[in-house]
């Protein structure tokens, strides 16, 4: 007999939905629920500042507009690439 599933599941987020910063762990987990976790680059919160496109959207440009600064600096790799980070962004969040 199978198992019974806890609910849908969707493929679990770990790329920052505003600057494509990944590696942090599950921003989103397989339930599409948000873990509420801060990106030490763009300082966006999951599930705050990142539950809708649109809100993506103005995090984005605020970030950007402030010179694309990093929220906690000492996390900034030495080579880090703006382009090359953004363009890690889920198609569906550009």
């Amino acid at each position: 007999m199978a198992e019974e599933e806890d609910g849908p599941t969707v493929p679990v987020e770990e790329i920052c939905r505003v600057c494509g910063l990944g590696g942090e762990g599950a921003l989103w987990n397989e339930y599409g629920v948000p873990q509420y976790l801060i990106c030490p680059c763009c300082g966006t919160e999951s599930g705050i500042e990142d539950e809708t496109y649109g809100r993506v959207q103005a995090s984005r440009a605020l970030w950007l507009a402030s010179g694309a600064e990093w929220k906690e600096p000492e996390y900034r790799p030495a080579d880090w690439s703006l382009e090359e980070q953004l363009a890690q962004i889920p198609a569906v969040w550009r």
